[in-house]
C-alpha cells in the first residue's frame, strides 16, 4: 500500500470543519497538522478530528516537513498570500473557492505555483461529485443535443449578518458573487465555455457589496441566465437544456444527489449516495494527481479557475463592486 498523503488544514472555520468531516473518510491520506491564529481554536479542531499537531500561527504549518498539502480554508482577502507563502515552502495546494479576487491575483499565484513547481487547485468540489460527472457525460454524449440554455441560481437568508462580517465587509472579500454567484458562474463556464457578451446588473448593500447579482452571458446560439443572493431563500435548481432534452439538478444543485435527464419520449431520474458531505471527490481527485506527480486536475484546471475569475472580475467591473485588492 502505498505511504499515506498527509494533508493539513489552514484557516478552521466552517467550511474546514465541513472538510476535515469528509477528509478522514477518505483512505489513502491523514489529517495531520491544523493552524488557526487562535492557538486555542486549533488545539480544539485537533481534539475533535483526532489530530496531533496543531499550530497557533500560520508559518509553523508552512514550515512542517510533515505536511505535503495544505487545504486553504482562510477569508477571501487572504487566499493569495496564504497561498503564496505555503507555496514558497514548497506545499501543495488545494485552496477554498474563489481561488483569489481577482484575475491579478490568480495570476501571480499560478506563477507562483508553476516557478515551485507544486500542486494547485481551486476548491470548486462541485465539479468533482459523481452526479455532476454524469451532467457531465450526458452532455458530452449528446443526450440533450446541441445546448441552448443554462439557468442556476444561489440564494440565501443573509440580511440578518452584521456589517462586518465576512458577507458584507469588502476588506474580506465580501458580496454575494464571490460566496456563491461563482457557483453558477462555474456551472455555465464549465459546460458553455466562454461567453461573446455578459450583462450583469446588482443591488449593492450600503457597505459597498452586492446583496443580489443577476448575469446573462449570450453565445453564438445560446444564453446562460445565474442569480446569486443574501438577500432571500430560493429553491436553488439548476436547468440544463439542449435542442434534444434537459438536464435538471435539484436543489441544492451544487450538492445535489439528484438528477432527471428529459427527452422527447422518454425520462431518466438518477440518485447517487455520496461518501461524507462529497467534499471526498475532490480529496480522491487531488491525491490521485499527487500521486500521479500532476501540478494541476485536468478535471478543473488553472487555465479554467483563470478564466472564471476573469468572468467574476467583468460582472464586477459592470456593477461597480470595487475591492481594496484591486
Amino acid at each position: 500500500m502505498p505511504a499515506l498523503i498527509k494533508w493539513g488544514i489552514l484557516g478552521l472555520g466552517k467550511i474546514a470543519h465541513k472538510f476535515a468531516s469528509d477528509l478522514i473518510l477518505v483512505e489513502d491520506c491523514e489529517l495531520t497538522a491544523v493552524a488557526s491564529s487562535n492557538e486555542d481554536r486549533a488545539k480544539v479542531f485537533a481534539k475533535e478530528f483526532g489530530v496531533n499537531t496543531f499550530y497557533g500561527d500560520y508559518e509553523s504549518l508552512y514550515a512542517d516537513n510533515s505536511v505535503k498539502i495544505i487545504y486553504i480554508a482562510s477569508l477571501n482577502q487572504n487566499h493569495h498570500g496564504h497561498v503564496i507563502e505555503a507555496i514558497k515552502n514548497g506545499k501543495s495546494i488545494l485552496c477554498e473557492k474563489p481561488l483569489a479576487i481577482n484575475q491579478r491575483q490568480v495570476k501571480e499565484m499560478i506563477d507562483c505555483a508553476k516557478k515551485h513547481k507544486v500542486f494547485l487547485m481551486e476548491g470548486l468540489w462541485t465539479r468533482f461529485n459523481p452526479a455532476f460527472e454524469q451532467v457531465l457525460q450526458w452532455i458530452d454524449r449528446g443526450e440533450i443535443g446541441k445546448l441552448r440554455y443554462v439557468n442556476a441560481t444561489f440564494s440565501f437568508y443573509g440580511l440578518d449578518k452584521e456589517f462586518d462580517s465576512r458577507l458584507f465587509n469588502l476588506k474580506k472579500g465580501g458580496g454575494s458573487l464571490l460566496d456563491i454567484g461563482i457557483y453558477p458562474l462555474f456551472l455555465a463556464s464549465i459546460v458553455m465555455g466562454k461567453p461573446k457578451s455578459i450583462k450583469a446588473s446588482a443591488v449593492v448593500s450600503e457597505t459597498g457589496v452586492d446583496e443580489q447579482i443577476g448575469i446573462l452571458l449570450t453565445y453564438d446560439k445560446s444564453q446562460a441566465i445565474l442569480y446569486s443572493s443574501f438577500s432571500h431563500h430560493e429553491n436553488m435548481r439548476a436547468t440544463i437544456c439542449g435542442e434534444a432534452g434537459e438536464i435538471y439538478l435539484d436543489s441544492r444543485w451544487h450538492e445535489s444527489p439528484n438528477l432527471k435527464l428529459v427527452k422527447k419520449e422518454e425520462s431518466f431520474e438518477k440518485t447517487f449516495d455520496f461518501l461524507g458531505k462529497g467534499y471526498t471527490y475532490e480529496i480522491l481527485e487531488v491525491n490521485q494527481c499527487l500521486r500521479n506527480n500532476e501540478t494541476e486536475s485536468s478535471k478543473w484546471s488553472l487555465q479554467q479557475s483563470l478564466n472564471l475569475v476573469k468572468l467574476m472580475d467583468e460582472v464586477r467591473n459592470q456593477t461597480g463592486i470595487l475591492y481594496p485588492m484591486d
